[in-house]
């Protein structure tokens, strides 16, 4: 019986993320901080998306955006919402209309002009994720497209790109967290010096 080369596949894998870092696109990342600072300072409100291992992040994502980035002794809050995490909404309207209607329905709900979008498909071309987005953009709201592989439609609607130039999709996920918690790091370290500013 031939042994599986365990540690050459988890050090290729460990490569081909170092080299994906390597990729990211700070300046897009920076975009995206003077961005969801700019909600921040109106009082709108950044809502996420995502399917699958991307709804997971999505809900990271929000949950760093309301616990992290603003101390709690401050009234200011940045409003952030998964709709991901919307379960009975999630399953009403994809029982009553279909799966593609998920999150543009929702977007519809929550969403105001100004407000940020920000999108999560690896592909880019998730029917789901392109519906919210193309609501969204007729709304009025600013996207922040989080793509891997080509980017697809989604990265072409796009206001800012947080691309993950992979062609593998855990691979391009690892890039979205990092660059996520590259923005929450960002976004937190603005606010505070505003804070300390007015102090």
């Amino acid at each position: 019986m031939t042994a599986y080369p365990l540690r050459a596949e988890l050090d290729g894998y460990l490569e081909r993320a170092r080299d994906l870092l390597g990729k990211i696109d700070v300046g897009a990342v920076e975009a995206t901080v003077e961005l969801f600072y700019s909600v921040y300072e109106r009082g709108g409100s950044v809502l996420v998306i995502g399917n699958g291992g991307s709804a997971c992040t999505a809900t990271h994502m929000c949950e760093d955006l309301a616990t992290y980035t603003i101390p709690f002794s401050e009234t200011k809050r940045l409003k952030v919402l998964s709709l991901t995490d919307n379960t009975a909404m999630i399953t009403a309207l994809g029982n009553d209309l279909s799966f593609d209607a998920v999150f543009a329905e929702q977007v519809q709900t929550y969403g105001a002009p100004g407000d940020v979008l920000v999108a999560m498909s690896g592909s880019g071309n998730s029917p789901n994720i392109i519906a919210a987005v193309e609501r969204a953009r007729g709304m009025g709201m600013k996207i922040v497209g989080m793509t891997g592989f080509e980017g697809g439609k989604l990265l072409e609607l796009s206001d800012v790109s947080l691309h993950s130039p992979s062609d593998e999709m855990q691979v391009a996920q690892d890039g979205h967290m990092v660059m996520t918690h590259m923005v929450i790091e960002g976004l937190r370290g603005k606010i505070r010096a505003e804070i300390a500013a007015r102090a």
